[in-house]
C-alpha cells in the first residue's frame, strides 16, 4: 500500500483543522445565541402575562357569573397583539377556565400553581405540551383591591431550534467554512505539485530513510563535500571539507549567528576563493590551502536540488554584491599532500626494485664476462675489470649505515642514483645520519625525493651539451638539533623571474607529467612548513636546495641550539 504524500497529509490535516473550528465555532455560537434567546423570550412572556393579568376586562371575566364565557374570546384575541402563540386563563383550583382549544375547558393543569397562588410570577420551560418547546409564564390575577388572587393567566412561546441555528448564523459558518476549504484544497494541489517536484514524489518516510543513509554517508566519507546557494553562501558541508577548509563545526552548517558564510568570508586563498565565487565548472584542479595541496571539482547540483537563496538575503546586502541567480554548486576536494606522499613512496620503492633488477642483470652479465677471462687465462684483464667496476660503483661503504641511522634516506639515495646513471647523470651521495631523527620516513622521502627528481631532471636535460654538468649531489646531515637535507645540481637553475614562482603550485617550467605539473616544489616547502622548518635556493656553481628541520630535543637528548653553538639556528637560518 503506497503511503500518502506530504501534500495529501497537509491537504488532510487542513480539512480537519477547518471542520474542528466549524464545529466549535457552531456550537460556541448555537449554545450563545440560544441563551440570549431563551433571556429575551423570557423576558417578554413575563412581561406580557403581567400586561394581560392587570388589564380590567380580566378581572371582569374572573368575576362574571360565567368565567369561560367571558374569557374564551380573550383566548383569541389577544395572542396576536401581544406577540405569544397563546393565552391561557386558569382558576385558583388549577382548572382551565378559558382555553384556545374549547375541548380543554374545564380541565386539569398538571403544573404547579402554589407560587401563583402565593403572588408571584412563574415561569418555565414546556417541552411535552402540543406546542413543543416553548416557554411558558404564570401570572396572578388580583382582585380589585389587589389583595385576593382571583385567577391565574398563562401566556406561552414556541421557541425553534431552527430560529435559534438561523439566528446563530450557523448556515454563514457552514458557507464560510465550505469556501474555506475549497481555497485549502485548491492550495493544497498547488503545493502539492511543488513539494512532489523538489521531493521527487517520495513521502515523509522514505524522505527520512534516505536523510539518514546520506547524512551517515555524507559525514563519513573521506572526500570533503560543499553545498554552495545559487548567491554564494555555503549551504551544507561535511565533516571532511570543515577539516581541510578550516571551517567551523559541520553541526552548524556553515551558520554563523543568523546568516550563513559567503565564501568570501571563509579565509581561503584568493585562487580557491575565486574559484568557489565564480561557480565555473572544475575537475582535478589543484590549490594550496595551509599546509595542504588540495584536489578540488566544482560541478553545478543536480537538478531538483539546487539550493535556493534565503528570502532575507538580498534584504541584508546590496544588490551589487550578490552573484546573478543560477545554479548552485557542489564542490568535492580531497588532500593531495597524502595520497602524493603515498605515490612518492611507491615510486621510490618501484625506483629501488628497479635498480636492483638492473643491478642484478648487471652483475651477472660481469660475472659472466670475468667467468670467460678466467677460462682464457687472462687473470690481469679479469683483475682490471674488477678495479674498473669497484672505481664506477664504489666500494660500498659508502653505502653501509649504521644500525640507528635512518633508512628510508639510504634506500631513496640508492634507487635516485641508478636512475641518475641510466640518464646519463653522476650522482654523489652522502648519509651522515647517524641517529634517528624523530622525522616521518614518508616526510624524509618526500622532501629528498622531490629535490632530487628536479636535480635530475634539470642535470639530464638533452639541451645541456656539457657533460661537465651533467651531475646531483645529495647529502644528508645532523647539526645541533637540525637536520638538514641538501641538493645540488650542475643546472642553470631558474631565472631571477622565476625564483618567485619555483614553489608555487602548479607553476612549472617543465611540460605536465604523470603526477600533475608544479607539484614537487610546492610539496617540499609545505611540507617543511609542517615540520617546522625551512627551504632555501642558493645558485652558485650550481643550484642547490637545502632543508634545515628542527630536531625534538628531549628525543634526541642534545642540547638547546644556543647551548650547542648555533643561535642562529634557532629562526631556521644559517
Amino acid at each position: 500500500m503506497r503511503r500518502w504524500s506530504i501534500a495529501r497529509r497537509l491537504a488532510v490535516a487542513q480539512l480537519a483543522g477547518l471542520v474542528v473550528i466549524a464545529v466549535l465555532a457552531i456550537g460556541v455560537s448555537y449554545l450563545q445565541t440560544r441563551q440570549t434567546f431563551y433571556a429575551l423570550e423570557r423576558e417578554h412572556v413575563v412581561a406580557t402575562a403581567q400586561l394581560i393579568a392587570d388589564e380590567g376586562t380580566v378581572r371582569e371575566g374572573f368575576a362574571a357569573a360565567d368565567p369561560s364565557a367571558a374569557l374564551q374570546p380573550l383566548t383569541l384575541e389577544l395572542p396576536g397583539p401581544a406577540d405569544v402563540d397563546w393565552v391561557t386563563f386558569f382558576g385558583t383550583d388549577a382548572t382551565r377556565v378559558a382555553h384556545r382549544n374549547p375541548a380543554l375547558q374545564g380541565t386539569h393543569f398538571p403544573g404547579d400553581l402554589s407560587q401563583v397562588r402565593a403572588g408571584r410570577v412563574s415561569v418555565d420551560t414546556v417541552a411535552t405540551g402540543p406546542a413543543g418547546l416553548s416557554l411558558r409564564a404564570l401570572a396572578p390575577v388580583l382582585s380589585a383591591d389587589d389583595e385576593t388572587v382571583i385567577g391565574v393567566v398563562g401566556v406561552g412561546q414556541r421557541v425553534p431550534e431552527l430560529d435559534i441555528a438561523v439566528s446563530a448564523q450557523i448556515p454563514r459558518i457552514l458557507v464560510i467554512t465550505g469556501v474555506l476549504a475549497a481555497l485549502a484544497l485548491s492550495g493544497s494541489a498547488i503545493l502539492g505539485r511543488y513539494i512532489s517536484r523538489t521531493t521527487h514524489g517520495l513521502g515523509p518516510e522514505e524522505l527520512a530513510a534516505r536523510f539518514a543513509v546520506l547524512d551517515t554517508a555524507l559525514h563519513n566519507v573521506s572526500e570533503g563535500m560543499v553545498l554552495i546557494s545559487p548567491t554564494r553562501h555555503l549551504t551544507l558541508y561535511n565533516d571532511r571539507a570543515a577539516e581541510l577548509l578550516d571551517l567551523p563545526p559541520s553541526r552548524e552548517a556553515g551558520v554563523i549567528g543568523d546568516r550563513p558564510l559567503h565564501v568570501r568570508e571563509l579565509g581561503l586563498p584568493a585562487p580557491l576563493a575565486d574559484l568557489l565565487g565564480a561557480g565555473r565548472q572544475a575537475r582535478d584542479e589543484l590549490y594550496a590551502v595551509g599546509e595542504r595541496i588540495l584536489v578540488v571539482n566544482q560541478r553545478p547540483a543536480r537538478p531538483g536540488t539546487t539550493p535556493t537563496a534565503r528570502p532575507w538575503t538580498r534584504s541584508r546586502r546590496r544588490s551589487s554584491e550578490i552573484p546573478a541567480p543560477g545554479p548552485g554548486t557542489v564542490v568535492t576536494l580531497y588532500d593531495r599532500t597524502e595520497v602524493q606522499e603515498m605515490n612518492r613512496e611507491l615510486e621510490t620503492t618501484r625506483s629501488l626494485t628497479d635498480a636492483l633488477r638492473s643491478q642484478t642483470h648487471e652483475h651477472a652479465n660481469r660475472l659472466h664476462t670475468l667467468y670467460s677471462l678466467l677460462e682464457l687465462g687472462r687473470p690481469e684483464q679479469a683483475r682490471e675489470l674488477i678495479e674498473q667496476s669497484l672505481d664506477a660503483r664504489g666500494t660500498g661503504a659508502d653505502l653501509a649505515t649504521t644500525a640507528e641511522a635512518e633508512p628510508a634516506l639510504d634506500a631513496l639515495l640508492i634507487a635516485k642514483a641508478s636512475q641518475a646513471r641510466e640518464r646519463g647523470v653522476t650522482m654523489d651521495h652522502r648519509n651522515e645520519v647517524d641517529s634517528p631523527t624523530g622525522v616521518p620516513a614518508q616526510d624524509l622521502v618526500t622532501l629528498m625525493g622531490n629535490l632530487l627528481d628536479n636535480a635530475i631532471d634539470a642535470a639530464a636535460d638533452p639541451a645541456r651539451r656539457d657533460p661537465e654538468d651533467r651531475w646531483v649531489d645529495a647529502e644528508a646531515r645532523l647539526e645541533g638539533r637540525w637536520l638538514v637535507l641538501q641538493v645540488a645540481d650542475g643546472g642553470p637553475g631558474p631565472s631571477a623571474e622565476d625564483r618567485e614562482r619555483i614553489f608555487e603550485l602548479g607553476w612549472s617550467t617543465k611540460p605536465a607529467g604523470p603526477a600533475g605539473r608544479g607539484v614537487g616544489l610546492a610539496l617540499v616547502r609545505q611540507t617543511a612548513r609542517r615540520l617546522g622548518g625551512t627551504v632555501d635556493l642558493a645558485q652558485d656553481s650550481g643550484t642547490v636546495f637545502t632543508v634545515e628541520l628542527p630536531l625534538g630535543a628531549a628525543d634526541r637528548g642534545l642540547p638547546d641550539p644556543v647551548d650547542a653553538g648555533h643561535p642562529e639556528r634557532i629562526d631556521g637560518h644559517a
